[in-house]
């Protein structure tokens, strides 16, 4: 009897149990059915928004969508494309080079024939610019030849006969030219013995710079002329100087110091006073 009754009580509870199951299995029914029909709350259509953002980008990052790496047949390819594009441009730019010097060289010609001989004119009025053209080159180089012929036997073959030749002609104001470009002005004549070739003479000098600026001076110098104990300027300047007699020499420096500066600059002009003080 105690065991029938314990039978009793399970059988009861399983039905129960089923009954709280069924119950259970129609609430979610009934739930789904009103959630799929309610409309979407703001939180809820947030949410999917955010998901879908997320799949997108994970769809986006996948492997699958990354750009495709070409081949190494693909590559090889596009290179042969590219080179053969560059090799088509270049022949385009040498076939329009030539063209254009096509061009040049015809225009040349027919300007060549224009100014020939009958070339498009009249063969007299041809002739007659082809003459005129060499009459121009004529007188073109007889111009030339004219002012080069001037400028060496005008003034600078005067020059020449006057640095090496020594003229002797008077200049202005008295001032003489002598050989290798000296000059001299007597500003007092003496009245004593004449100064010759190796003549052992006696001055008084003075030399300054073309400012003015006084060099050097000396109130005795002795020296014997023509014998190289002075400058060759002097040797020229003093022949022909009388005792008592002041005169004034321009030395150049081919006949002075050269190109050496003694403190009127190098290759400048030496301007002396000199007075012969005794001459035996």
């Amino acid at each position: 009897r105690y065991s029938d009754q314990i039978g009793i009580i399970f059988l009861n509870m399983s039905e129960v149990a089923d009954n709280e199951k069924a119950a259970v299995a129609t609430y979610v029914r009934t739930t789904t059915a009103d959630a799929s029909t309610r409309p979407k709350s703001k939180k809820e259509l947030r949410a999917e928004k955010k998901a879908a953002k997320k799949s997108a980008a994970a769809a986006a990052a996948s492997p699958t969508n990354e750009t495709k790496m070409p081949s190494k047949h693909e590559s090889k390819e596009e290179k042969y494309r590219l080179k053969k594009e560059r090799r088509k441009q270049q022949l385009k730019e040498r076939e329009k080079e030539f063209l254009r010097e096509k061009k040049e060289r015809q225009k040349k010609r027919k300007a060549r024939e224009l100014h020939a001989v009958g070339g498009g004119l009249d063969p007299v009025l041809a002739a007659k610019r082809l003459e005129e053209r060499k009459n121009k080159k004529k007188r073109k180089k007889e111009q030339k030849d004219a002012l080069e012929e001037s400028k060496f036997f005008g003034n600078d073959m005067a020059v020449f006969d006057k640095v090496f030749n020594g003229t002797g002609e008077e200049d202005e104001e008295g001032v003489r030219t002598l050989e290798m470009g000296v000059k001299c002005k007597d500003v007092v004549i003496g009245k004593g013995q004449i100064v010759e070739n190796n003549s052992l003479l006696t001055v008084m000098y003075k030399l300054k710079s073309g400012k003015g600026i006084l060099i050097d001076s000396s109130k005795k110098f002795i020296f014997r002329v023509g014998k190289g104990n002075v400058i060759r300027g002097w040797d020229i300047g003093v022949l022909g100087m009388a005792v008592g007699g002041v005169r004034k020499l321009i030395v150049p420096p081919k006949a002075g110091y050269q190109g050496q500066d003694i403190g009127a600059g190098p290759g400048a002009l030496l301007y002396f006073d000199i007075t012969v003080l005794a001459c035996t």
